[in-house]
């Protein structure tokens, strides 16, 4: 079975990390990005709008007070929220979606985001005639790929990627020969424009989907690892 290499920032692979280690896969840390939380908050309005669990961990990080509603991306966001204190008022699958779900009687919004963003989910807001503002409260800084990253990269390995971001910077660090040898899983269809080669997507841009995915690569390593030595 080749090892699995995660390359999100270690606290979003962690939870990951540990449910393939129950299940006896070789997993492989190395994160592409640290997050780096900004010096404090900026001004919040009475709605706060999450899309990502760092910004979370950031609003945390610098002291954000509990108690008032905030909308997410994601159940893992979400859950974030709610472990700091927040009234979750509504989850959607990604930014497009959560910009329409959000309803017009809401309270105005803070999107508190990362310094790199896809889109611009409070323009899409405001277009709506709901009054909404972003603010950057971290930083998404690369790091360069580890040295355990590279050896796995010698031979095959499963790598499952979650943004755009971090599959143009795994793409930026891959040596080309390496590519044949990958099983790539991509989170969602965004993700996949991000690489260079063909990539398996997962049915929905969720954590749960992406786990299903992986599931199903697995199985069917390990089913041809058996027939090999058959």
């Amino acid at each position: 079975m080749p090892p699995v290499l995660l390359t999100r920032p270690a606290e979003a692979s962690a939870r990951l990390a540990a449910c393939l280690r129950a299940r006896g896969v070789e997993v492989v840390e190395a994160p592409l990005m640290r997050i780096v939380p900004a010096e404090s908050l900026p001004d919040l309005a009475p709605g706060l709008i999450f899309t990502s669990a760092n910004g979370v961990a950031a609003y945390r990080a610098l002291g954000g007070d509990e108690g008032r509603p905030a909308w997410c991306v994601g159940p893992r966001t979400a859950r974030a929220a709610e472990a700091a204190g927040l009234r979750v008022m509504g989850v959607a699958t990604d930014a497009a979606s959560l910009a329409v779900a959000i309803p017009p009687d809401a309270p105005p919004l803070l999107h508190l985001r990362g310094a790199v963003q896809r889109g611009n989910l409070a323009a899409d807001l405001r277009t709506r005639g709901l009054t909404a503002r972003d603010a950057v409260i971290y930083d998404q800084v690369p790091v360069p790929l580890s040295d355990a990253g590279r050896r796995a990269l010698r031979g095959p390995a499963i790598v499952p990627l979650y943004s755009p971001r971090t599959a143009a910077l795994f793409a930026a660090a891959c040596p080309k020969d390496a590519w044949p040898r990958l099983r790539l899983l991509a989170l969602s269809p965004a993700v996949a424009a991000a690489l260079p080669v063909a990539s398996e997507i997962a049915e929905t841009p969720d954590g749960a989907a992406m786990w299903r995915l992986l599931e199903q690569v697995l199985a069917a390593w390990a089913v041809e690892g058996r027939a090999g030595s058959d």
